[in-house]
């Protein structure tokens, strides 16, 4: 066992319990370095951003489901973002709004991906590319598995 600042660090033998740890601190770190570098922005409202950028318009109910999280918390983040100017909403057709991203967001993108790339690379040091694609190909299994 390790000491890490006065707590004993205990194995666990359980899958779920390091993968939980690695994003933790994974988001810890991209929530601090935002700050760090004045992107008023946290995790959740990023990966929102990141999903936009790949496909604008989407639902509320779409982002819910891909991003795995629920509604109620996808509809704060998008509170958040529209607030500080990062996306709009738009009615797509009698039923469902859009999320638009707004010209704040693309003139952003860079920096903001600047930093989430940083703490990839961070978190991925020593790794081959090989083992990176291995990872990413590990936990998509795991996800589909279960979804």
């Amino acid at each position: 066992m390790k000491e890490t600042e006065g707590i004993t660090e205990i194995q666990i033998d359980t899958l779920g319990y390091y993968v939980d740890r690695a994003l933790n601190v994974m988001v810890k770190k991209l929530n601090k370095t935002f700050t760090e570098r004045n992107i008023d922005l946290q995790h959740s409202q990023y990966t929102i951003l990141k999903v936009l950028w790949s496909k604008d318009g989407l639902s509320q109910s779409q982002l819910s489901k891909i991003l795995g999280k629920d509604p109620a918390a996808i509809c704060r983040a998008l509170n958040y973002l529209e607030q500080k100017g990062y996306i709009v909403r738009k009615s797509r057709d009698s039923k469902t709004n859009g999320v638009y991203l707004t010209e704040y967001a693309s003139d952003r993108k860079d920096d903001i991906e600047q930093v989430a790339d940083f703490i990839t690379e961070s978190a991925t040091e020593g790794m081959t590319e090989h083992q990176r694609n291995m990872t990413a190909q590990l936990l998509t299994k795991i996800y589909n598995n279960l979804k």
